[in-house]
């Protein structure tokens, strides 16, 4: 069992707010604000001082959550151990189940000029536009961002932080997106953020 905090960002949205806000009437730092983003453990104080700040019940920022209803997300943010770590990305693993995950993470979060290139060559290059104004061609930079190993029957994931413009060369180059089916066991899924948030494996 865990505690979920989906409840309270619901609760901001509907009150048209944003964390920075929650931040500035509450008085938390931003070392707690990510600890909720996580659903990880805070003081009873933080609880009330968010109750009081949006004139709210516990329970309409938080709930219990059992483990049979625990996301492939949550599972990732509550039970991954990064095993290695360097400047373009960290490695997680987690279990769901039975089953093994690894999940290279990005550092670097992609936007709209970002592009993500599954090549031939087994490799993710991450490719940034810098565009400039008028008729001015824009300027590129294009550098290999990971090359991702499986081992045994674990289920590979290559995770870009932020929202990429474009993600190319998947269900051609042994990538996969998060809605593809698995076609042989060496393939490896590449996705958002956002599409990991609601991610099942087809096998």
């Amino acid at each position: 069992m865990y505690i979920d905090y989906s409840k309270l960002w619901k609760l901001l949205i509907d009150k048209d707010m944003t964390k920075t806000d929650l931040m500035n009437i509450t008085g938390m730092s931003t070392r707690v604000l990510a600890k909720l983003s996580k659903n990880e453990t805070v003081t009873t104080d933080t609880i009330v001082r968010i109750c009081a700040a949006l004139k709210c019940d516990v329970s309409d920022i938080m709930e219990c959550v059992t483990d049979d209803r625990m996301t492939l997300y949550h599972r990732f943010n509550h039970f991954g151990k990064t095993i290695d770590e360097n400047d373009l990305y960290k490695t997680v693993i987690f279990n769901d189940d039975i089953q093994q995950y690894k999940v290279y993470v990005s550092k670097k979060a992609a936007t709209k000029s970002t592009h993500i290139h599954c090549k031939d060559n087994r490799t993710i290059y991450w490719e940034q536009l810098y565009p400039f104004g008028g008729i001015s061609t824009p300027q590129r930079e294009e550098y290999p961002l990971v090359k991702p190993q499986r081992e045994k029957d674990e289920i590979v994931i290559v995770l870009i932080k932020g929202k990429p413009a474009i993600i190319t060369g998947l269900d051609v180059n042994g990538f996969v997106s998060a809605h593809s089916f698995i076609k042989e066991r060496s393939d490896i899924y590449v996705m958002s953020q956002a599409a990991f948030k609601l991610f099942q494996p087809h096998n």
